[in-house]
């Protein structure tokens, strides 16, 4: 921002509505930026995420997914834990029928 020579109030205020002015065209370039933003989230969203699978050589969002530490942390517990409940399911079919 340029240096101004406040010389009387007159400049002064002049020089407060000159930055008044500055922030409402800030103000509005920021609501039309943020409305923006919200109508077309979805597909920012959806463009980013297939243009870096598309960069890795890979289409697939499950393939961006399960490259996710976390998730495949996530997948791996619950897999555990339903292959312990479906061994039990197995015992219990077992020793009902052995009885």
């Amino acid at each position: 921002m340029k240096k101004h020579k406040i010389k009387n109030i007159k400049s002064l205020n002049d020089y407060i509505a000159e930055l008044e002015n500055k922030e409402l065209q800030l103000q509005n370039q920021l609501h039309h930026n943020w409305q923006y933003l919200k109508s077309d989230f979805g597909s920012i969203l959806r463009t980013s995420i297939l243009h870096k699978a598309k960069l890795e050589g890979r289409a697939s969002f499950l393939y961006w997914l399960f490259k996710i530490p976390e998730f495949n942390n996530t997948i791996g517990k619950t897999a555990e834990r339903l292959a312990v409940k479906l061994e039990n399911l197995v015992v219990k079919l077992i020793n009902k029928i052995v009885e």
